[in-house]
């Protein structure tokens, strides 16, 4: 390994080090009553993500009705799937479900990342020894692999973490997306609803991805116990008995990068160099 090949070696660990230890991203998440309570109540969390922990900070406008919300429904556990209706399609009896992810989604992508980090290291070193063209491809094929994992996987897993997407067929989902569980005691489960329907999405933007949640169904919480079965059999119109209890909810949140782009798109000249070098010195042997 010539002295070009080491320098190359090491900047690029220092600009991987630099990258892990860095922000990962910002994550500005805004969620709305938009029907059902007074003044349309947001909840907004800021979030930032690194290597190692995850740091956030809540505030919510016009939080009065919200917390009488809270405070005066009734916290109550219907049977699993009774008076619900969903925008997915039945799933197929034969087949397993799936359990998500075992523990937090976002631990387990920042073990990929690792792993990809180290991977890069060991390519860049082997085919620095040795520079035939599959050394050489691997290196390249590693390289692209990190970069999709650091801008698809690691926002995904955050956000199925935070409840904007994942598995909208368990009780214990959030019925807002995740907006409402920074206080466990006001989170509402959509097993606490009649007649349910969510639908989310994402996109694609220079700046990152965003998600999107909606949700709307019967609050049976804010009901009489007496006047629950109604509500389950039939939704009630506008204005009938049992109407006052639908809940509209709509939350977006937005995925920025952070410093672990910058230093991981910077070792990529670094490795273009460093691919060219071996090239020629295959070449003059």
């Amino acid at each position: 390994m010539q002295n070009k090949d080491k320098a190359s070696l090491a900047l690029v660990s220092f600009f991987l080090l630099m990258a892990w230890n860095g922000t990962w991203f910002e994550i500005s998440a805004s969620g709305t009553y938009t029907e059902g309570l007074e003044r349309s109540p947001t909840i907004s969390t800021e979030y930032i993500i690194d290597s190692d922990q995850e740091s956030f900070e809540m505030s919510i406008q016009n939080a009065t009705p919200l917390l009488l919300y809270w405070f005066e429904r009734e916290d109550i556990t219907t049977d699993k799937g009774e008076g619900q209706s969903s925008n997915l399609e039945p799933s197929d009896p034969g087949e397993p479900e799936s359990s998500g992810c075992q523990g937090s989604c976002l631990d387990q992508s920042r073990s990929i990342v690792q792993l990809v980090m180290i991977a890069l290291v060991a390519a860049l070193g082997l085919s620095s020894i040795s520079p035939t063209w599959k050394l050489k491809t691997g290196l390249v094929v590693v390289w692209l692999i990190g970069s999709v994992v650091i801008l698809t996987a690691v926002p995904i897993a955050a956000a199925y973490d935070f409840g904007v997407i994942g598995d909208e067929e368990g009780g214990d989902s959030s019925s807002t997306g995740g907006f409402d569980t920074a206080s466990q005691e006001n989170s509402v489960g959509i097993d606490q609803f009649a007649h349910y329907q969510e639908d989310g999405g994402f996109g694609l933007h220079i700046t990152g991805i965003s998600f999107y949640f909606d949700s709307v169904g019967y609050d049976l919480g804010l009901l009489e116990e007496e006047d629950r079965q109604g509500v389950i059999d039939e939704p009630p119109p506008p204005g009938e008995p049992g109407y006052e209890s639908l809940i509209r909810f709509h939350g977006e949140l937005e995925v920025g990068s952070g410093e672990i782009l910058t230093w991981w798109l910077l070792t990529s000249p670094v490795l273009v160099m460093s691919l060219f070098r071996s090239r020629s010195v295959g070449l003059e042997e």
